[in-house]
């Protein structure tokens, strides 16, 4: 019984703290696209961001370059060993 007070409680604060979390986003969602002040800061925001999404995808493409070299290395090690199992997969 006591359990299931303690679940109603913990479902209860789940959807309180997810309608108010939807409406500080819909407020500031509200406020970036429906007021001059609002387009000014989007004005700032936007090139910043586009260089994080830019520097991101860059650190991706280093990633896999890391991952593809680190996987032919194991490879020619095992090569060498004269073992045919292979540990990493690209």
């Amino acid at each position: 019984m006591q359990r299931m007070k303690e679940a109603g409680v913990d479902e209860r604060s789940r959807v309180l703290m997810t309608t108010l979390l939807g409406a500080i986003a819909g407020g500031v969602g509200g406020w970036l696209y429906m007021t001059e002040n609002g387009r000014r800061v989007r004005d700032q925001i936007e090139p910043k961001l586009d260089d994080f999404v830019n520097e991101l995808t860059r650190m991706r493409g280093t990633v896999e370059k890391a991952r593809g070299a680190a996987s032919e290395g194991w490879r020619s090690l095992s090569d060498m060993a004269g073992g045919s199992q292979t540990r990493w997969s690209a």
